[in-house]
């Protein structure tokens, strides 16, 4: 019976031995999934909170444009845009298109995308000089 007890004793030792770690790195696993999640909603909000300051600078440009006729703030408010519309496109490219993340910055960059476009073609009215180039593979073209 002392040989059995000895034997059960060790085989209980070797299964918390080689279980323990097993577990260990399960949790460690799930936490630094919970940790990755985290940081790319983090970095979906800075990446929209930038997107949104681009294209809030971009329509200050444009009214700046507006009262003043000088072109030099039309291709300002065009280079603002275009950094919003790209910030967009790799926003949403971070994230499969059956996450409310995906849609959301598709959404976002649709309506940036609108802006650009009345951007083009409040230039298309200038001097062609000023016209601005297309940039549907840039970010535009859904």
């Amino acid at each position: 019976m002392g040989n059995h007890s000895h034997s059960f004793k060790f085989l209980i030792f070797v299964i918390i031995v080689l279980a323990f770690p097993m577990i260990s790195l399960g949790q460690a696993s799930q936490q630094d999934s919970t940790k990755t999640q985290q940081k790319t909603q983090l970095t979906f909000s800075q990446q929209i909170s930038r997107s949104n300051q681009d294209l809030k600078r971009s329509k200050i440009y444009f009214l700046s444009f507006k009262k003043s006729h000088e072109v030099s703030y039309l291709r300002l408010a065009t280079t603002q845009c275009t950094s919003a519309i790209k910030t967009l496109k790799a926003t949403q490219a971070m994230f499969p298109n059956t996450t409310r993340f995906h849609y959301q910055a598709k959404n976002r960059r649709f309506t940036a995308c609108q802006f650009f476009d009345k951007l083009q073609d409040t230039a298309s009215r200038l001097d062609p000089r000023y016209h601005i180039e297309d940039i549907a593979d840039d970010g535009c073209n859904f």
